[in-house]
């Protein structure tokens, strides 16, 4: 971060601290064992003025209250709609954080343009009004994704920006 710190806007890492159905350990062993060792961290990141966003998979909900209030995170991305769809996490911590995310891979996936479209219009109406978020994929893009559901997801989110005017 000395040397390279002034050409990035926001530092992360990612550690999926859960799956489907809840964290992958405990969330006393989560609170106890991992969130202590993730602090160190964000607080070298903000010694830099840098935002922190941590990517983590999984129905986390039972740390997320800790990793705002005690680690100090700044945004998070990952979120599936089998977990919980993205407005629900910009409804639950969009006051105290920034959501990156939006768009189930999922259904970029199986969707024709006309129905990512009304997914994703949909998805943006459910969540404004509840803090910033940055729209794009819930998670990360595998090569399993198909490029026109990809690009037909970029084009819709950059037509309803206005960016084509």
């Amino acid at each position: 971060m000395k040397e390279f710190g002034d050409i990035y806007c926001v530092l992360r890492f990612g550690d999926d601290l859960g799956y489907k159905s809840s964290t992958m350990l405990s969330t006393n062993d989560v609170k106890e064992l991992i969130l202590p060792q993730y602090k160190p961290i964000v607080d070298l990141v903000h010694s830099y003025n840098k935002p922190f966003l941590l990517h983590s998979c999984g129905k986390i909900f039972d740390v997320m209250d800790d990793l705002i209030e005690k680690v100090g995170i700044d945004a998070k991305h990952s979120n599936e709609d089998q977990i919980a769809p993205f407005p629900v996490w910009v409804e639950k911590y969009g006051d105290k954080i920034g959501n990156f995310g939006g768009a189930d891979v999922d259904m970029v996936c199986h969707c024709s343009k006309q129905e990512l479209k009304e997914y994703i219009l949909d998805v943006i109406a459910k969540s404004k009004g509840h803090g910033g978020f940055s729209f794009g994929t819930g998670n990360s893009i595998p090569a399993c994704v198909p490029t026109e559901g990809y690009l037909n997801m970029i084009e819709i989110v950059r037509e309803y920006r206005g960016d084509f005017k």
